[in-house]
């Protein structure tokens, strides 16, 4: 080989080392790095319930009926599920009325008319009576208490009997009278309001048992 063709030939090999370390030691460009968008968490749905009342209302009157005592809202309509019959047990009825009034004062009575102690639980204006037991024994399914009204409120709760009827009001032309002298402003079989009161009400009392006064 000439001189110059081994030049050539040095050359060319240099320059294919060249480029072959080139070729290893060159890095590759990389993507700039991308950082996630975070998603927001959800935030978890929960349903509520409204709590009703424990009465479904508030208590603005009182209403002694012939067969139960009731209770109104300030429109005059029932407050749910609050009517204590007095056919049933009387503890409904005291819880009930002790919650609305406070605590009652209790007094015990020895009845002048039959066998056994009466028992009046009084609040300003109203009272639950269990009744002497001989009181009604000869009348069937008689309840063993009722409630009397002696004012026209209790703390701040009107005391209304039938027909609006309250304490201190003129007694009703037209009413039914028993044989008790006493007004009858509503009748429900043996059982009756009694108002009491030759022109005035003085008292109501609920249930009454009309064929005792006849």
């Amino acid at each position: 080989m000439t001189r110059p063709a081994r030049r050539t030939a040095l050359a060319t090999l240099v320059l294919i080392a060249s480029l072959a370390l080139v070729g290893c030691t060159a890095e590759p460009a990389t993507a700039p790095a991308t950082t996630p968008t975070p998603t927001p968490a959800e935030t978890p749905v929960t349903e509520t319930t409204p709590t009703p009342d424990a009465d479904g209302g508030e208590v603005a009157a009182i209403l002694v009926r012939a067969d139960a005592v009731e209770y109104l809202d300030a429109s005059g309509a029932p407050v749910r599920d609050t009517r204590d019959a007095y056919a049933d047990p009387v503890d409904a009825a005291l819880a009930r009325l002790t919650e609305l009034l406070g605590d009652p004062v209790v007094e015990t009575y020895e009845s002048r008319y039959t066998e056994g102690m009466g028992t009046l639980h009084r609040w300003d204006g109203l009272a639950i009576e269990e009744f002497p037991a001989g009181m009604v024994a000869d009348v069937p399914d008689a309840p063993t208490w009722g409630v009397r009204l002696e004012s026209a409120s209790a703390g701040g709760i009107d005391l209304l009997a039938i027909d609006g009827i309250r304490v201190g009001d003129p007694v009703p032309a037209g009413l039914e009278r028993s044989a008790c002298n006493s007004a009858m402003a509503e009748t429900v079989g043996t059982q009756g309001v009694e108002v009491d009161g030759s022109s005035t009400v003085v008292v109501v009392r609920a249930p009454v048992y009309t064929d005792v006064c006849e």
